[in-house]
């Protein structure tokens, strides 16, 4: 036998792919984190042949690019979905409250002094919280009942984006299920749509669907379309705003096309408004309807109105109260919108003290302090973060893309990601950090995946093509996700 010819490029990757898992364990290795070893064992051996069988099909269809986003996606999903535990996922109690009470027909939680009063038959769930995994007896299997109890906080973003979350648990209680799964089928639910729509997005894109692929399959963006929260509904847009802005530039700018970008844009805003700067990504397509560009404008103006007006509550109740507000009766921290927003205008000064806290941060931010979950303390994360900044930084920066941008809209696109930058900033030192405050508490690297997809299309150098199979770019993909996966089972398992 030709050994040479034998260990063709997805048996090499294959190889590759086992050495990481080799390397993982050792990055994670604790006597608490593997204090389970025969638990330990089972699950790595599960995540190596899970990924061994995602590098073969990657292999088959790497000229199906949709055919291998959405494999990735939905196994590596399923993956986080069954085996993080209930309620570990960032602030996983407050959105399924939300969602539970969407699924009662509730749109808005009803306030009391006491908390949020809601069926609790999934309050159980949240010892997971401290380390109690679905292999454990736990209140997994109690019924789904209409026993009420008080819940401490949850969210008061728009209804819609927890739609899908809420099917779920009507699902589950439509089938008379147990109380853990109405969480599955809730995460389920999002996980699918998420999927999806990246398949169908990188199969109707023109161009640039490696790069939408590369997105789609972050860690991150798996792990947060995994759970019941809003972020799978932000995400799942933002493919969507990304593939449209990519079609029209391409030539296809049309009322269509635009309903779909502007009306996708505005549905994320509501929800975090800083994303509304993505809406001024128009000013860098070719317009030849003069008359659609003025459209564009006056659309721009009206959800910018929109936005600024949902900030302080003064929007209709019907898509939004206060979104970037939560409910949480537990907490006695000293926060204002209106205080913050007299203390900086009474003390301009503590701007460039801000400005210096957004710039330093971002080292912890992105990659020293960078969590896929609440939990910093994994044992192996700062590794898995290491690489993946990385590779996504070379990808964007050498991996040529098929899209030429002229130098104006780059600074257009650069423009649009510092401003969102700083939004996101600010507005979580308005309605997350104490009155007072000299740094800007809340943010998460999670917040700024929006802008990331943008990456590519501003610091792409365009000077050389790198030549290099489709196959090790997925590799390592299901490396970093594998990577992922294993980072809750050595915690909790």
């Amino acid at each position: 036998m030709d050994i040479k010819n034998y260990f063709t490029d997805y048996r090499k990757c294959m190889l590759v792919f086992i050495a990481f898992i080799f390397v993982f364990v050792f990055a994670m290795f604790t006597p608490e984190n593997f204090a389970d070893s025969q638990n330990e064992v089972m699950f790595i051996l599960l995540v190596t042949v899970v990924g061994l069988f995602s590098i073969y099909f990657s292999y088959r269809n790497k000229l199906k690019l949709h055919n291998v986003a959405l494999v990735l996606i939905i196994v590596f999903g399923l993956l986080m979905i069954f085996f993080t535990p209930p309620m570990s996922f960032p602030d996983e109690s407050a959105h399924f409250t939300r969602a539970e009470l969407i699924s009662e027909g509730q749109l808005y939680p009803e306030i009391t002094d006491k908390g949020i009063y809601v069926d609790s038959y999934y309050f159980g769930l949240q010892q997971s919280y401290y380390g109690t995994t679905i292999l454990d007896n736990g209140s997994y299997n109690d019924p789904i009942n209409d026993h009420k109890g008080y819940w401490e906080w949850t969210t008061s973003s728009p209804f819609y984006s927890y739609l899908l979350s809420a099917l779920g648990i009507l699902i589950a209680k439509m089938l008379n299920l147990t109380a853990i799964w109405a969480l599955y089928l809730s995460r389920i639910a999002n996980l699918l749509f998420y999927g999806v729509v990246a398949y169908f997005m990188i199969k109707i894109i023109p161009k640039y669907k490696l790069h939408l692929l590369v997105f789609s399959t972050i860690p991150l963006c798996v792990s947060q379309a995994s759970f019941s929260s809003y972020d799978a509904f932000i995400l799942t847009f933002t493919l969507i705003i990304l593939t449209y802005f990519i079609k029209m530039y391409l030539g296809e700018v049309n009322g269509k096309n635009l309903a779909i970008f502007f009306i996708s844009v505005l549905l994320i805003s509501l929800i975090k408004q800083p994303y509304i700067i993505l809406a001024f990504l128009v000013f860098a397509l070719p317009f030849e309807d003069e008359k659609l560009k003025k459209i564009s404008i006056v659309a721009i103006i009206a959800m910018v109105v929109l936005a600024i007006l949902s900030v302080g509550s003064l929007f209709s109740s019907l898509f939004t109260t206060t979104a970037i507000q939560t409910y949480n009766t537990s907490s006695t921290t000293n926060v204002s919108f209106v205080g913050q927003t007299r203390f900086v205008l009474s003390n301009p000064l503590i701007i460039f003290t801000l400005i210096k806290d957004m710039l330093v941060s971002i080292p912890d931010l992105f990659l020293l302090k960078a969590n896929f979950f609440h939990y910093t303390g994994y044992k192996g994360i700062k590794l898995i973060n290491f690489m993946y900044v990385i590779f996504y930084l070379v990808f964007s920066l050498f991996y040529k893309i098929d899209i030429e941008l002229r130098k104006k809209e780059r600074i257009i696109l650069a423009l649009i990601f510092l401003i969102t930058y700083v939004g996101i900033n600010v507005i979580f030192y308005l309605t997350w950090s104490p009155l007072g405050s000299n740094t800007i508490l809340g943010v998460q690297s999670r917040y700024f995946l929006p802008i990331i997809a943008l990456l590519p299309l501003i610091i792409n150098t365009n000077i050389k093509e790198i030549e290099i199979d489709e196959i090790y770019i997925f590799t390592f993909i299901i490396i970093c996700l594998a990577g992922l996966f294993l980072l809750p089972i050595t915690h909790f398992y």
